[in-house]
């Protein structure tokens, strides 16, 4: 199964980029990771944790009335490199079903050679955040999200 398109052009664009500018880009994904809606902060108890990464992860995926998923995420502004990889995900899966969200490999971002710009263990997190999205995917479709 193909990649959500959304995701796939991130990773194509991240795919054609030189190291310097993966970096810069990354930055900007950081900045532009919306801030954790007032209800999650009140309710951190409802986060799924990402203890693959090392700085503080938390996400929430949250039904919409289409069916689509939307994630959340509450990370540290001073990491702006786990800030950045997690509002890739965001931005390449939020409002996709379940089933996309499930069905995105664990090595999507092989093409957009990361390892040019991070080091493993960022990756490894990276990997992480993905396998918990899927569990809030699973959750969605098991009625228990």
């Amino acid at each position: 199964m193909p990649l959500p398109p959304k995701l796939q052009e991130i990773v194509d664009d991240f795919a054609s980029m030189a190291r310097e500018e993966k970096i810069e880009t990354l930055i900007a994904y950081a900045e532009s990771l919306p801030p954790l809606p007032a209800r999650l902060k009140e309710e951190r108890a409802r986060m799924q944790p990402v203890p693959e990464c090392m700085t503080p992860v938390f996400l929430y995926g949250e039904k919409q009335p289409d069916g689509g998923i939307v994630f959340y995420f509450d990370i540290p502004p001073e990491s702006p490199t786990v800030r950045g990889l997690a509002s890739i995900l965001a931005s390449g899966l939020n409002g996709s079903k379940p089933e996309e969200v499930l069905s995105v490999p664990s090595d999507f971002f092989m093409p957009m050679n990361l390892q040019e710009a991070i080091s493993q263990q960022r990756i490894n997190g990276f990997i992480g955040v993905l396998a918990h999205m899927k569990q809030a995917a699973v959750k969605l479709l098991d009625g228990s999200l």
